[in-house]
Formats: structure tokens, sequence, C-alpha cells
């Protein structure tokens, strides 16, 4: 999945490519990413002030959730913006860290009448070599592409029960969104 501003990035073909209508960096999805989406509209309180706030309070759900699973280390990312090709090497605050690791990435759409927050938690590790090849970069990246994030598998030294997690994030989603419209 390819960010917004990527549409001309050359791929091999190699994997099937979409582009997303938010920005950020190139996102090998498959299962090991547990992603999410909240749509909302303009008028909604989180999406009065503005993306800053709106990313802010998404990241403390994620952080929140991830905290309630066992990575008590999880920390919402507060530093300047790091661009990068790829989603999960840059950051953003509003994000997910644990220590220097990114777990969590978030990306807003922004449209006239509904906001889209979007995010993927890493639950396992990836294969960050297919994202490298696919897009051309040298294989030698995925190490530190590897070494820019951490997974919840690698935090708890364990698989998740995916299913229970993904219930879990969306209960308190819900919860979030119903919460601020008090």
């Amino acid at each position: 999945m390819l960010g917004a501003a990527q549409r001309e990035l050359r791929t091999d073909g190699s994997l099937p490519v979409r582009v997303r209508s938010s920005g950020g960096g190139a996102v090998l999805s498959g299962p090991w990413l547990l992603r999410a989406s909240v749509v909302m509209p303009r008028s909604h309180p989180l999406a009065r002030h503005g993306p800053a706030v709106a990313a802010r309070w998404y990241g403390e759900i994620h952080c929140g959730w991830l905290q309630a699973q066992g990575i008590t280390s999880a920390a919402v990312y507060r530093g300047p913006a790091v661009d990068h090709w790829a989603c999960f090497a840059g950051r953003v605050a509003g994000e997910v860290v644990v220590g220097e690791r990114k777990i969590v990435g978030i990306a807003q759409a922004w449209r006239t009448h509904t906001v889209l927050m979007s995010s993927g938690t890493l639950i396992a590790p990836v294969p960050w070599t297919f994202l490298c090849r696919s897009v051309g970069r040298q294989p030698e990246v995925a190490s530190s592409l590897a070494a820019d994030t951490i997974d919840a598998q690698d935090c708890l030294r364990q698989p998740v029960d995916v299913r229970a997690w993904a219930d879990d994030l969306l209960r308190l989603l819900r919860a979030g969104v119903a919460r601020e419209m008090e």
C-alpha cells in the first residue's frame, strides 16, 4: 500500500499495489499487520480541533490498548515528523513507539465532510525484504527497517491472539468516539 504522494513510485509488480487516500509512506500489508479505521464527520468534536489533536487521540487509544495487552512500554510519539519512503521508518506525532521503535503507524485523510483515521499495528515479524524488493530498494535496507520497528510478538515473546486483540481495539475505538460526543 502506497501513500497518496507515492502514486508515481515504480514497483516491480511482484506484489499487488494499492494507493491509499492518506499520505505517508509505503506499507506492506499481510498477517503481520492489524489495521483499523475510524470515519467521523468533520463536525465531530475530535475533528473540530484539527489533525494534530485527532492524531494524538487516536495514538492514545492505541497506546492504552497496547499497554493493556502487556506492552507496558508503549508510548505516544510526540517528537518532530521524520519523513521516510516506508511508513514504519518515518514518524509523526500520535504514532506509537516502544523505545525508539515504531509499532503503530497512523494516517489521516481529511475530506470535505468526513475524516478517516487509519492505523496499522505490527503484530508479528514483517518480511521487510518483500517491501524493499517490490519498490526497488536494496535488500540491505530491510535490516534498517527491522531496526526501526518492533512488533507485538517480539515485545511479548509470544504470538498474539489477533481476533481478541482486534475485538478489544474495536471496542476501545467505539467507546472513544462515543465518549468524545458527550
